[in-house]
């Protein structure tokens, strides 16, 4: 998963429903590795769809793994604590390791 702009209030609704539909057509993955490096900007809003996100993978026994934050956005993640529940990788490659 490869969201770019802003994941705010504006997009989450639908990057949510996307997110979920891609996740229920694909019932043979258990993990996934969101790729942040081209999100400009997340707040709260975003920050939903990623937890969201994380239960339903949760729930069939998997994890997410966030790559490449741009500094702006690894700064909210830490600053909201959201690294306790995530792992961070500086490359999409380490997190689908």
């Amino acid at each position: 998963m490869a969201p770019s702009g802003p994941m705010d209030a504006s997009v989450a609704p639908g990057l949510r429903d996307q997110a979920a539909a891609w996740w229920d057509a694909n019932p043979a993955l258990r993990h996934i590795v969101v790729d942040l490096g081209a999100v400009s900007f997340i707040d709260s809003a975003g920050l939903g769809v990623l937890i969201g996100l994380l239960k339903r993978v949760a729930a069939r026994g998997g994890d997410v793994r966030l790559a490449r934050p741009q500094s702006a956005v690894r700064l909210v993640l830490e600053i909201t604590r959201v690294t306790r529940v995530f792992t961070i990788f500086p490359t999409v490659e380490e997190a689908s390791a």
